[in-house]
């Protein structure tokens, strides 16, 4: 019966990582430029007749759309799916808040260092408020999940081999911050 729990609870998660990182990918692709990575992916898997098929469906919306959706929502997904990875059914949450809380302040210190040495057509990039928002609305949804289920999973939790278990969520959650900053990257690589 725990076996099963588990099974649910790890579906669970990985629906709502990937779900919500798709989204993410799928406004790229369909508003943003087809020079960028992901776009050049599509291509390779010949797909990319069906996505200017939809591009032009949904471009005929794209004044009713507004800008943040495109441009900073993304973000927000992506930093959404991260903490949401890092933080779901964690033995040693408050460790793994700590570490998803500076990735948090990381991103906004981002966003600063933009704001001050950025601009259009820069490499740094450009300061956006609407990323600020959307960072922080993505940092506080992920964290009141992840507290929400560790509350909830604590209460029937004993902690066996603490050293050993503190190893792995470690390990774990390196992978996963190396793998997220890769698939950061990405929107980010013009071809």
């Amino acid at each position: 019966m725990k076996k099963v729990f588990l099974k649910k609870r790890s579906l669970n998660k990985i629906f709502i990582v990937l779900s919500s990182f798709a989204l993410a990918v799928l406004i790229y692709l369909l508003f943003r430029s087809r020079k960028l990575f992901y776009y050049q992916i599509i291509e390779l898997m010949n797909l990319d007749s069906y996505v200017k098929y939809v591009r032009k469906i949904v471009w005929s919306y794209r004044k009713q759309i507004p800008n943040w959706v495109i441009y900073s929502l993304p973000d927000g997904l992506w930093l959404f799916s991260m903490g949401v990875s890092i933080l779901h059914s964690r033995v040693f949450y408050k460790k793994a808040q700590t570490i998803f809380n500076i990735i948090f302040l990381s991103m906004i210190g981002v966003e600063v260092f933009q704001g001050v040495y950025g601009g259009h057509g820069t490499f740094i990039g450009t300061f956006d408020g609407a990323d600020v928002i959307c960072y922080i609305i993505g940092y506080i949804a992920a964290s009141v999940l992840g507290y929400l289920i560790w509350t909830r999973n604590s209460k029937e939790r004993v902690i066996e081999n603490g050293d050993e278990v503190l190893k792995k969520e470690r390990k774990r959650i390196l992978i996963i911050i190396v793998v997220f900053i890769i698939l950061g990257f990405f929107p980010a690589l013009v071809t």
